[in-house]
C-alpha cells in the first residue's frame, strides 16, 4: 500500500531582483529545499500571495490567491523557523560534522549577512559548484537592498540562491585586544 504524500503549508517571504512577495506555500516533507531543488518544475505556487515592488516593499500592490514565480529569477527566501528547511538530509547530505562560518554576500541588489554552515574547511569554490541545487541556506540571516534603506529582513532561515552572488566574505572572528595593550 502506497502512504499519500503528507503536504502542508509554510509561510514564506521571496525576494526577486525588483520584488518582495509573501505567502503561504505547500510543500511536502522534504520542506521547502526540496521543492527549490525538484528539476522537474521551473516555478513555484504561492498561495495567498501579496506582491510589492523593493522600492517601497510595506505597499502592496497586488493580491493573489495563486501566484507563480520562476525559481531562477529568486535570489532570496526567507523563513521563520529552520524547520522549514527540510530534512537534514536534503540539506545536509548526511551525517557529518557541520562548522559555521559567518559570511557576508553581495548580489547586484542586496547585501546578505549570515551563517553557512559547511563540511570541513571554507573554500569558495566548492560552495559555489557543490551540488546541483542552486540554493544555499544561511541561518540567522539578514538582507537589505543596497539601494533602499527601508527593505530589511531579518529571518532564522534564508535559501540564497548561489546564480545571484557577486562577492562572498568569510568573516573571520577576531580576538578582542587585550586591556592595556
Amino acid at each position: 500500500m502506497v502512504q499519500p504524500l503528507i503536504t502542508r503549508h509554510i509561510p514564506a517571504e521571496f525576494v526577486t531582483s525588483n520584488h518582495y512577495m509573501f505567502g503561504q506555500i505547500k510543500v511536502t516533507n522534504t520542506g521547502l529545499m526540496g521543492l527549490l531543488s525538484d528539476t522537474t518544475t521551473s516555478y513555484l505556487e504561492i498561495n495567498d500571495a501579496s506582491i510589492a515592488r523593493i522600492v517601497k516593499h510595506e505597499k502592496i500592490i497586488n493580491y493573489a490567491s495563486v501566484l507563480w514565480v520562476v525559481k531562477a529569477q529568486l535570489v532570496a527566501v526567507a523563513l521563520q523557523k529552520p524547520d522549514y528547511v527540510g530534512s537534514a538530509a536534503l540539506v545536509r547530505g548526511g551525517y557529518t560534522r557541520y562548522n559555521p562560518y559567518p559570511i557576508q554576500v553581495t548580489t547586484p541588489i542586496y547585501e546578505i549577512v549570515g551563517t553557512l554552515e559547511w563540511i570541513g574547511r571554507f573554500d569558495f569554490s566548492v560552495i559555489m559548484g557543490d551540488g546541483t541545487n542552486a540554493f544555499l541556506v544561511l541561518y540567522d540571516a539578514t538582507i537589505s537592498a543596497n539601494l533602499f534603506p527601508n527593505f530589511k529582513l531579518e529571518c532564522p532561515a534564508l535559501l540564497l540562491n548561489r546564480r545571484f552572488i557577486d562577492t562572498l566574505v568569510y568573516i573571520k572572528k577576531t580576538p578582542p585586544p587585550e586591556p592595556g595593550a
